[in-house]
Parts: structure tokens; sequence; C-alpha cells
């Protein structure tokens, strides 16, 4: 018998159902190639491939996201859009539900990029401080500020800095 250098558990699973006379007939290259077409890994190369195990309560659910280049035949995706519908009610309510999360997430993100936005420009305002190193009128009129009760006042300055 050859050996199997990967680990592949469909292969070793058909591999053992195999009788053993009829094993023997098989070459490397024949082994090889049906070693490629068991391998699972080998043909679900996706750009994005995100798998999520959700453990809620007693409950266990998985979510699978998967994107990449449509590599399926025109007869595969007619077959598998009749076998999986999109619009079950589960997958309906699924769809809403996850709607609602993201526009909620939204609104929230959103006001609260707003009101932060909002309060720097409400703060932009006149807020003079004295600038205590500045201690006669001269050097502070020379600055371009002004000089009020025995002070160096800078008009321009922001809460911010």
């Amino acid at each position: 018998m050859i050996e199997t250098q990967q680990l592949n558990l469909p292969f070793e699973e058909v591999w053992n159902q195999i009788d053993p006379k009829i094993k023997k007939t098989f070459d490397r290259e024949q082994i090889k190639a049906i070693q490629k077409i068991l391998n699972p890994s080998a043909n679900n190369h996706h750009t994005v491939d995100l798998r999520i195990s959700l453990p809620i309560s007693k409950l266990n659910f998985y979510l699978v996201f998967l994107a990449g280049k449509e590599r399926r035949s025109k007869q595969r995706l007619q077959y598998e859009r009749a076998l999986h519908p999109l619009w079950t009610p589960i997958n309906s309510l699924f769809l809403i539900v996850a709607l609602i999360i993201l526009s909620a997430s939204s609104f929230t993100i959103f006001f609260d990029v707003l009101s932060s936005v909002s309060y720097t420009f409400s703060s932009l305002e006149e807020n003079p401080t004295s600038i205590p190193w500045i201690d006669n009128e001269s050097n502070c009129e020379y600055t371009h500020r002004t000089w009020r009760d025995d002070k160096c006042w800078d008009s321009e300055h922001n809460p911010l800095f």
C-alpha cells in the first residue's frame, strides 16, 4: 500500500473501504488525483473566509461568511438556488434583525461623531487666557495680545490645546 503524505480524512475513509486487491492496482499518480478530488481544503480558497462559533447559553450556533470569485457553473448555481432559497422566513428574520442592528450602530456612531464635532466648533469661540510669562504691556502688545488688569491676555487660546 502507498502511504498518504498528508492527513486527508475523506480520502482515508474512501481508501479504507477499497478492497486491498484493488488498492494494489493504483499507482502514485492515480492516488494523488483521488486525494486532490477528496481534499476539501484544496478547492475552497476564498478571499474572505470567516467562520465563527457562537455558544449562546445551551445552544451552539455558527456563522460562516465566505466571499470570493464565483467559480460555479450556471447549472450548479440554479440547482443550489433551488436547494437553498434565500428568502425563507428564518433568513428574512435574520436579515431584518441584522439591518436593525447595523442601522442602530450607524446611527449611534454618526451622532457621537456629530456631537464631538459640534463641541469642537462651539469651543472655538473666544476663550481668553492670561499669559503668565509676559509681565509688561510692551511685550504683550508686541506679541499681538491685549494688556488688561496688569496681565497679558491671549484671546486666541483654544481650550482643546
